[in-house]
């Protein structure tokens, strides 16, 4: 059993990046309000960057498809050059391309070049000055938040690099255990979980009334003034509303920092879920999205993210419709492999 205080501290070292990473991480870091931009950094994706190098995008390849991962970053005057040459790339090495989760922004200089966007959801972004859990439209979250209050929950926020050592350790394992665990996500998940690689991370943690972690977020710096969520963990038999309580106490704390915002990272299909008149068609698809719940969960996400009233912009796939087939299956198989 862990204590929310434990006296003994580590901090991490991060391992060495080489140059090309470096540079893309100082591209990241530049790079203001894109929730997903600090996973460009994910280890598996390769970092496409050309002339100067003040834009950056991360592709992967599968079935003769790269697919790209969210908006490129760094400088957006360059972008446009950026997708010229990634094309010719692409093109020079036989492999079409695929975007996953591209902002309308980004999606309209792909459309420029002969791809077709679908919708596939929207960001979840919490305006931290705004936000507060008073009101009718937020009761549902307060009770969650009250819940964990009655049996006794704690929480204590975190960076990384300072981290007490037995805490850490403690939310490894957890992980490890956690019946709920998904390693799956190519847009959004990181991964090297607190092993040095990203000492600036947040991560709230919640213990029960015992003093044992039970539940744990972890946050990425998504520019000056953003914290973008990586990871939810929590154990089956945490008390309920612990995930939205956790949540709460990263907007106080990221208040307190005089930060502008925190992402909840992405609501695939929101605006399936979201509607209040839903046609047969909507109805229909809903209930294939429920059936697929074992690999992405969409509708439990939704609802929780909802409670937040903090839907944002569009994300969406693109590609050329003769490639519907190979690129969609390549998509698949980065997202949930």
């Amino acid at each position: 059993m862990v204590p929310p205080r434990a006296e003994r501290r580590t901090v991490a070292t991060p391992p060495r990046r080489s140059a090309a990473r470096e540079r893309a991480a100082a591209l990241v870091a530049a790079t203001e309000g894109d929730p997903l931009a600090p996973f460009l950094l994910r280890t598996d994706k390769a970092v496409f960057t050309v002339g100067a190098g003040r834009a950056a995008l991360g592709y992967r390849v599968a079935f003769g498809t790269a697919v790209v991962a969210g908006d490129p970053v760094g400088d957006p005057q360059d972008f446009a050059g950026l997708l010229d040459a990634f094309l010719d790339h692409a093109h020079r090495a036989r492999l079409r391309v695929a975007v996953l989760a591209a902002s309308d922004a980004t999606a309209t200089l792909w459309a420029a070049r002969g791809l077709r966007a679908v919708p596939i959801g929207r960001d979840v972004v919490i305006d931290v000055a705004g936000f507060s859990l008073h009101g009718r439209a937020f009761r549902n979250l307060r009770q969650a938040v009250a819940r964990t209050h009655n049996a006794g929950v704690s929480v204590a926020v975190h960076t990384e690099a300072t981290m007490p050592a037995e805490l850490a350790a403690a939310l490894r394992a957890l992980r490890a255990g956690s019946a709920k665990r998904r390693d799956r996500g190519f847009a959004m998940l990181l991964g090297n979980l607190l092993d040095g690689s990203h000492p600036d991370a947040v991560v709230a943690v919640a213990f029960d009334a015992a003093g044992t972690p039970v539940a744990f977020q972890r946050y990425l710096r998504a520019g000056r003034g953003g914290l973008t969520l990586d990871l939810p963990v929590r154990r089956a038999t945490a008390p309920n509303g612990v995930d939205e309580r956790l949540t709460v106490e990263v907007v106080a704390w990221a208040r307190e920092q005089s930060m502008s915002w925190v992402s909840l990272a992405f609501a695939p299909f929101a605006d399936l879920y979201g509607r209040t008149t839903p046609t047969p068609a909507t109805r229909a698809a809903v209930a294939l999205l429920h059936a697929l719940d074992p690999l992405i969960a969409a509708g439990g996400l939704f609802h929780y993210v909802e409670k937040f009233h903090a839907l944002g912009g569009r994300r969406l796939v693109l590609l050329r419709a003769r490639d519907l087939l190979p690129a969609g299956a390549a998509m698949l198989l980065q997202e949930f492999r």
